[in-house]
């Protein structure tokens, strides 16, 4: 997958996919092909059906070389099959407005965050699928499999529609009425909604898939720089709101903020989801190659 004809730009550099490649996505319960502890691809080489290729690392089955490509290419490859399992990775995005508001940074670190992910999905050869919420779902794409389809997928992503806002209650229930395989499900959302999303998001860890769940915010909303009398307009219902901006207020609204996160958490904790808090300014490599690490999301 190269950068030169242009299907990453905008959301991650070829320099990043190549320092990613050899990252796997990982998984912490028994799913359809195989025990937990690997990347969503354990179940491959329960099917006789070849798949693809991938590079030789230290530590694979010797006996799944394709020595046949040793001798032409004089490259070491590993011959990877199908597994009988459709099990894979379900890429769900908050396409709100408010994802986009301000310099539109949430909208596009999800973005881009989906596209490492996919990539590593692909890359291992597993099964990728991106939807968008908004109320309800609002775009549901195929079934991707295998490195030649990043392009696809990285092409869906910068196309993603914005709608104007958002019920992830009723996005998940449209997300398993699609009757999709147990798989790693990856929420990206700000959560800046009016409806309650928890009852949905606990069904779709009782339907058997392992979630975790990218709360991303901006900075604006994790340290507000407003000061004197402000009028807040709300990005999704356009309700306003006028306001005091004074060290009280402020004071409060951070303490506020640090309970909804610590309910997020604790809600959480109790359905074993991953939870990520990050900025929406930071960077994706930080994220992809140091936090997703240390939630052990990717290894």
């Amino acid at each position: 997958m190269s950068a030169a004809d242009g299907t990453t730009a905008g959301l991650i550099t070829e320099d990043l996919l190549r320092r990613i490649e050899r990252l796997s996505l990982t998984i912490r319960k028994p799913l359809p092909g195989g025990p937990a502890g690997e990347h969503l691809g354990r179940g491959q080489g329960a099917s006789i059906e070849f798949a693809d290729h991938r590079p030789y690392s230290p530590g694979d089955d010797y006996r799944r070389i394709d020595w046949n490509a040793l001798a032409r290419l004089d490259e070491l490859t590993i011959r990877v099959t199908e597994s009988r399992e459709d099990v894979g990775l379900y890429l769900i995005i908050d396409c709100s407005s408010s994802m986009t508001s301000g310099d539109g940074a949430k909208g596009r670190l999800a973005r881009q965050l989906a596209a490492g992910l996919a990539y590593l999905a692909l890359n291992q050869l597993d099964v990728v699928r991106v939807y968008g919420l908004g109320n309800g779902m609002v775009s549901r794409s195929p079934r991707y499999t295998g490195r030649k389809q990043g392009a696809d997928v990285f092409r869906l992503l910068r196309n993603l529609p914005t709608v104007p806002s958002t019920d992830l209650g009723a996005a998940f229930a449209a997300f398993l009425a699609d009757r999709p395989a147990r798989g790693l499900v990856v929420v990206l959302s700000d959560l800046l909604n009016a409806s309650d999303y928890r009852p949905g998001l606990r069904r779709v860890v009782q339907a058997g898939f392992e979630v975790t769940l990218v709360h991303v915010l901006s900075e604006a909303e994790l340290n507000p720089r407003l000061w004197g009398d402000v009028e807040l307009i709300d990005s999704e219902t356009a309700e306003t709101i006028k306001i005091s901006m004074t060290l009280d207020t402020l004071s409060s609204y951070k303490r506020d903020l640090a309970h909804w996160q610590q309910e997020i958490d604790s809600f959480c904790r109790s359905l074993g989801v991953r939870y990520v808090v990050t900025p929406a300014e930071r960077s994706i490599e930080s994220l992809l190659l140091g936090e997703f690490r240390r939630y052990g999301l990717v290894e």
